[in-house]
C-alpha cells in the first residue's frame, strides 16, 4: 500500500490531468492512489485539500524563482540567459518524468491543469502573482546590472526589456503547448535575437 506523500500526490496529479477536478471521485482516487479514502484523507482532509496539495507540489513549488533559476550577483546577462534556459529545461524534465509522458504531451496536460487550478484553487491568482512578481524582480535586477556594466545599451527601458524576455518564454510556452511543446532551442534563439538588439 502506498503511504508516501510524494507517491500520493504524483498519482493524484496524473488523475486530475486525466479526468479534471470535477470528474474525480473518491472511487477513482482510491484506485489511482492505492489507498482507501480514509488513508488518503489522513494526509489531506478532503478532495479539495488533496487538489491544493497537488497544485502546491506541481505548480507553485517548481515555478518558484529560487527552485527554478540560479542567480549570482556577478552573472552577466548572457550567462543568465543560458542558466534561465537550463532552469526551464529542468522544470520541463521534472514535470514530464512525474507524469510519465514526453514533453509534448506534458505541455498540453500541464496547461489544462493550470486552468483547473485557476478555477478550483482558492487564491490561485494571488499566489501566481507572487511568483510572477519575483520572476519579474529577478529579470529587472539582471537587466539593470547589464545596463550599469555596459553589457547592453543604456538607452533602453528596463521594464520593456524584461517583458520582451519574459513574454518570449511565456508566449512560446502557451502557443507551443498545443502543438510541439516548448522548444528550448527555439527559445534560446529568441533570447539571443533580443540580446543582440540590446547591444
Amino acid at each position: 500500500m502506498k503511504t508516501n506523500k510524494a507517491e500520493i500526490y504524483k498519482n493524484a496529479f496524473r488523475l486530475f490531468l486525466q479526468d479534471n477536478y470535477e470528474k474525480v471521485t473518491v472511487v477513482k482516487l482510491e484506485k489511482a492512489i492505492g489507498l482507501s479514502c480514509r488513508g488518503i484523507y489522513h494526509h489531506t482532509k478532503d478532495k479539495l485539500g488533496l487538489f491544493k496539495a497537488v497544485v502546491d507540489t506541481y505548480i507553485f513549488e517548481p515555478h518558484k524563482v529560487e527552485n527554478k533559476f540560479v542567480f549570482a550577483e556577478d552573472i552577466s546577462l548572457r550567462d543568465f540567459l543560458q542558466t534561465y534556459i537550463e532552469g526551464v529545461e529542468r522544470t520541463m524534465d521534472y514535470l514530464s518524468n512525474e507524469l510519465g509522458v514526453d514533453r509534448k504531451e506534458c505541455a498540453k496536460c500541464y496547461f489544462q491543469f493550470l486552468f483547473q487550478a485557476y478555477k478550483y484553487y482558492p487564491n490561485f491568482v494571488e499566489k501566481m502573482d507572487t511568483i510572477f512578481e519575483k520572476d519579474q524582480q529577478m529579470w529587472r535586477k539582471i537587466i539593470d546590472k547589464a545596463i550599469a556594466s555596459g553589457e547592453i545599451r543604456n538607452d533602453i527601458a528596463t521594464e520593456e526589456v524584461v517583458d520582451m524576455f519574459r513574454m518570449a518564454h511565456l508566449g512560446m510556452s502557451y502557443v507551443l503547448a498545443f502543438t510541439t511543446g516548448l522548444d528550448t532551442e527555439r527559445l534560446k534563439r529568441q533570447f539571443d535575437a533580443v540580446y543582440k538588439l540590446l547591444k
